[in-house]
């Protein structure tokens, strides 16, 4: 079986070849802005590495750099050197300097990420049916407590980091190395190439919702349900890049609020004793 191959779907719908009349250093500008707009990093959330970085944009350290320089002098960025050093996202609001930079990321891309989109949640609801038949107590174990860290979540960084933990345990579960690499794959892609799934506020109840019926499906082996939520969880992420885009084209602003709590509800209510699971 050859490996899958990253070239095999557009990583990069916004990609610096289309956009030949403008800069690099504007296309990684623009960039940054849409990822800090949707959510995909939060104040107080460090970017990654220069060189990780640089290599996901498909840019040179040395633009990157300018483009990073330029966000730190309009406040959207702060640098800090030394050990626990990096550059970190401040609380200035993205939409009181540059608005237009994150609305034409997502006018360009969004069309050219629905065939993405889709397959993602294909992919995404494989992975849940096979973690429904294939779950070890163990993995049921530390799912639930994932979800419960997700409902207590404070900030919209924990939540996400939390997600990621969550789902990658659920990609586990599925007991294919394949499955782990291409599900990491499809979420650079549909993150507009940085590997951080887009997280804002008004998700948030309706994740966590689906987070809880999503683990209850797969530790009670019901690999058709758990197929089923995963497929329609993961229609989240476009959701939240075209609602970013409604807001910025009815010049809607969104401030920092915490967190909704989530409710208990019937839907959410303490579930029916799951059948014992042996360890595989």
């Amino acid at each position: 079986m050859s490996s899958i191959d990253a070239s095999d779907f557009p990583t990069d719908p916004f990609a610096l070849s289309d956009f030949s009349k403008r800069s690099a250093v504007d296309y990684v500008f623009d960039k940054l802005v849409a990822a800090i707009a949707i959510g995909a990093f939060s104040p107080g959330d460090v970017l990654p590495p220069e060189r990780e970085l640089a290599t996901q944009l498909g840019v040179s350290r040395a633009t990157l750099r300018q483009a990073i320089g330029q966000l730190v002098g309009l406040g959207l960025l702060a640098s800090r050197r030394g050990r626990t050093g990096g550059t970190f996202v401040t609380e200035r609001s993205w939409q009181s300097v540059a608005p237009d930079a994150a609305r034409r990321t997502l006018e360009y891309s969004l069309p050219r990420m629905v065939e993405l989109f889709d397959y993602r949640c294909l992919v995404e609801g494989m992975i849940g049916r096979a973690a429904a038949q294939r779950r070890s107590a163990a993995d049921c174990a530390e799912l639930r407590s994932l979800v419960e860290e997700f409902v207590a979540a404070q900030d919209m960084s924990t939540a996400r980091a939390i997600d990621r933990r969550l789902h990658a345990r659920v990609a586990t579960a599925a007991r294919n190395s394949y499955l782990v690499r291409l599900r990491m794959e499809l979420t650079t892609a549909a993150t507009l190439g940085f590997a951080s799934a887009p997280y804002t506020r008004e998700f948030f109840h309706r994740a966590a919702v689906e987070h809880r019926a999503l683990v209850d499906a797969i530790c009670r082996g019901d690999a058709e349900r758990a197929c089923s939520i995963a497929t329609e969880h993961f229609r989240i992420t476009e959701l939240t890049l075209r609602s970013t885009l409604d807001r910025l084209r009815q010049g809607v602003p969104s401030g920092p609020e915490p967190l909704p709590v989530v409710q208990e509800s019937r839907s959410m209510g303490a579930p029916e004793p799951l059948p014992v699971v042996q360890d595989r």
